[in-house]
């Protein structure tokens, strides 16, 4: 379970650029004003908030808050990536051997495991009121700038408004990335004792973590709605938990469970 360390990076993808209108597409869909509705999260209505975004605001605006977003994305792997060789160089230093070697003891394994996953989650709380901001960028519609708008925010609402939907945010990664451990340990436990392509191992890992997903999703959506919501004019009014709970797109999430389980269970 622990073969992996959570401090390590991935080289930026590009598909990280095709699939940022997405992000716009949900962030607007989850604050929709619909009095009396839910929002709706399915390909029909995805494809016409894409489409109202381009016609009013151009390409521009299916990548709006973009330059945040991935100032975030670069703030944190840097952090994350000088964190891991920094623990690294320490435990050279105290002769220690690599925590991932196969001959190390469980425990010490464990215990620096959790040193690198503490420190994970502390990088990404600090560098959290940056996604906020991306994320508030998304849906508000006045002139002024990102910094201008993280100061109102902070004189208006004090600095804690900056870490608005943390808590929702960290509880789903954490779910999710425990789901994952575990579906992964389930994946290669099962492919000892049966003849398993490396494509098959591909299958079973979409379709589970499809259906994983589904439980994740519900969390990281009450965190991208309390991370907009606010008393200030120009965004969201805040609503308590329960509310913004039972107002999320469940059957859509129940419609992804059938699909994913089935081909998975096939």
């Amino acid at each position: 379970l622990f073969r992996h360390s959570p401090l390590a990076v991935a080289w930026p993808s590009p598909l990280l650029v095709l699939n940022y209108p997405l992000v716009v597409s949900n962030v607007k869909v989850l604050n929709e004003k619909i009095k009396g509705t839910r929002p709706k999260t399915s390909l029909a209505a995805t494809i016409r908030l894409l489409r109202e975004t381009y016609t009013s605001e151009g390409i521009l605006g299916l990548y709006k808050g973009g330059h945040i977003f991935l100032l975030h994305q670069a703030i944190r792997d840097g952090m994350r990536f000088v964190a891991d060789r920094g623990l690294r160089a320490l435990e050279r230093r105290l002769g220690w051997k690599k925590w991932d070697a196969e001959d190390i003891e469980p425990k010490s394994k464990r215990r620096r495991f959790l040193v690198r996953l503490a420190l994970k989650y502390s990088i990404d709380s600090l560098c959290y009121p940056v996604l906020l901001v991306s994320t508030r960028t998304i849906i508000k519609n006045d002139q002024e700038t990102s910094w201008q708008s993280v100061c109102t925010w902070s004189r208006e609402e004090g600095l804690l408004s900056l870490f608005a939907g943390l808590t929702a945010s960290l509880i789903s990664m954490a779910v999710e990335e425990a789901m994952e451990m575990i579906l992964a340990y389930c994946i290669e436990r099962h492919a000892k004792g049966n003849q398993l392509d490396v494509s098959d191992k591909l299958v079973l890992k979409a379709c589970g973590s499809s259906v994983l997903s589904v439980f994740t999703s519900p969390v990281n959506h009450v965190g991208v709605i309390q991370r907009c919501q606010s008393r200030l004019p120009g965004l969201p009014e805040p609503r308590s938990v329960a509310s913004i709970v039972r107002g999320l797109p469940w059957r859509g999430s129940f419609n992804q469970l059938l699909l994913f389980g089935g081909i998975l269970t096939l």
